[in-house]
């Protein structure tokens, strides 16, 4: 039958404290304090990528989860195995994570890894008392012999030792496991993995800061933005702004898709726009068109310019910008585009024969 062993403090016969080992309760204390160290990095990590986000940032999320996941698995196997050793024995000493004072470093109770079951008491020169196991008690003095030396007693089923150390008095017995109030947790267990979940929430934020990178924005929309050149000056941004028009020049399909085959083809326009430093367009007009009033286009052309972004400007600018139209992204039938090479070429004709004269 597995057992535990409770530990009483004592001071001129007052009880001043209870503690209870069992390989249970270890199991409990590292597994809560696992819970916690993963928590505390789950909270952590959410902030900083909250923080990034809300100063405009991003965190390269490979680096960011390693070096999160890393640290936090580390701090995780320290903490269970830190508490898991120091919840398994009651110490003696005049460190401050001391259970009771003496003045010697000494596990008065440790647990046998070995074996989930089995305690020992370690009994070393200057203690007093005696241990009983159903027979008659046996001396400490006894038991560290004449020699002095530091002995190791296992706790038995029923045992039952009483040592005294400079007053206090400490008293070790073995109980069943369903029996007895639990005993209180070490109100310093936090202390036992803090400072390395502290140092791994560093090494991680200091790793965060080298993966930050800026916010990244979807290519496909607006190509040129990401590729665009730096822009100094009025001539380059009117150069530029050129090349923006001819890439979005595309969608105005739109505008020819309903017209008759004669009025889909190539042509060119001359888009007027007006923007401020930030390239958001303020107007556009058409100052000049290829296309006459037989394809009434200028009011589409218009509304579709007007969907139109560019680049910011080193300062509000008023150009006409020179745009190359394509008819439309669809393919036409054979014989309709027959049709429009044969209109078109007649319009050549005429409008050659009108200049000839």
């Amino acid at each position: 039958m597995k057992y535990a062993v409770e530990v009483a403090h004592m001071v001129s016969g007052v009880p001043v404290s209870v503690r209870r080992l069992s390989a249970k309760r270890e199991r409990i204390g590292a597994l809560l304090s696992v819970s916690l160290v993963l928590g505390g990095f789950a909270a952590a990590m959410l902030v900083v990528a909250w923080s990034a986000r809300m100063l405009g940032r991003s965190v390269y999320a490979p680096g960011f989860l390693g070096l999160w996941l890393g640290a936090a698995a580390l701090a995780a196997a320290v903490a269970y195995r830190r508490v898991s050793r120091r919840l398994g024995r009651y110490t003696l000493g005049t460190r401050l994570d001391a259970d009771a004072f003496a003045p010697f470093e000494v596990d008065l109770v440790r647990r046998v890894r070995q074996a989930d079951d089995r305690f020992e008491l370690r009994i070393v020169p200057g203690m007093q008392g005696f241990i009983e196991n159903g027979r008659a008690p046996l001396s400490l003095e006894a038991v560290t012999g004449t020699e002095g030396r530091s002995r190791s007693v296992t706790i038995e089923r029923d045992t039952r030792a009483e040592i005294a150390v400079l007053g206090a008095t400490f008293v070790v017995r073995s109980v069943p496991l369903a029996t007895g109030a639990p005993a209180e947790v070490p109100g310093d267990s936090w202390r036992l993995f803090s400072r390395v979940a502290l140092a791994g929430l560093e090494i991680a934020l200091v790793g965060t800061f080298l993966s930050v990178i800026p916010r990244a924005e979807t290519i496909g929309d607006r190509p040129s933005r990401a590729h665009g050149p730096r822009i100094t000056t009025p001539w380059e941004a009117e150069k530029w702004m050129r090349i923006e028009a001819q890439e979005q020049a595309a969608s105005l399909h739109q505008c020819f898709d309903p017209m008759p085959i004669a009025c889909q083809h190539p042509g060119y326009l001359a888009v007027g726009v007006s923007l401020n430093r930030e390239g958001e367009l303020r107007s556009n007009w058409i100052a000049r068109s290829t296309y006459g009033r037989d394809c009434p286009v200028d009011q589409c052309v218009k509304d579709v310019v007007s969907t139109w972004t560019f680049d910011p400007l080193p300062e509000a600018m008023r150009v006409v910008l020179p745009v190359q139209v394509l008819r439309t992204e669809k393919p036409l039938p054979a014989r309709a585009l027959a049709r429009a090479e044969v209109t078109f070429g007649a319009d050549l004709a005429v409008d050659w024969s009108h200049g000839g004269r």
